[in-house]
């Protein structure tokens, strides 16, 4: 796993966030791992609770790791803890001591953080249509507290990806 650079989309919901992990995998001819918390609460239900939160993020942590194994030089993981550490805060203004001590481990990750300019496209998982710019701000103050480098992804369709492979060309380089 040594090596292996690590981009994390993140950002607020119905932010293209999956579909930009998904394209760049393929831009860059590599493998991305999809958002565990999604297929979770769509498997089992999207009732959750403090509590599973963290049952959630350990489940999380193991997943991505699982890829991190078998992957090239680079891999685009949709979402980190970073998510699941504000999720906790806005929904129980708590986080769980295992989530913030295993932030501080993921200290390799570089991030598009996605910018929600895009239309809100309803979903039984989300929640916060009306929040978008209180959550994206969360998201990068969060990384900028921890020095991690990243890049903010702006754009509507085709110019959204576009960019999204110029800020991942940037972040390749960063040490």
């Amino acid at each position: 796993m040594d090596g292996i650079k690590k981009i994390v989309l993140t950002g607020p919901e119905s932010s293209g966030k999956s579909f930009l992990a998904k394209e760049l995998a393929q831009h860059f001819k590599t493998s991305w791992v999809r958002e565990y918390a999604r297929f979770f609460l769509e498997e089992n239900g999207s009732d959750y609770d403090y509590p599973l939160l963290l049952k959630m993020a350990k489940a999380h942590k193991k997943y991505q790791l699982k890829y991190l194994k078998s992957s090239p030089g680079i891999i685009f993981l949709d979402t980190d803890l970073i998510n699941y550490k504000i999720w906790c805060d806005v929904v129980y203004t708590q986080t769980h001591k295992w989530i913030l001590d295993n932030i501080e481990k993921e200290n390799d990750h570089r991030y598009l953080i996605a910018y929600p300019d895009l239309k809100w496209e309803p979903d039984p998982l989300r929640e916060n249509p009306k929040d978008r710019i209180n959550l994206f701000d969360r998201h990068l103050r969060e990384i900028a507290s921890l020095r991690r480098p990243y890049r903010v992804v702006k754009g509507i369709g085709a110019k959204r990806l576009k960019n999204a492979i110029i800020l991942t060309k940037e972040l390749l380089t960063v040490s």
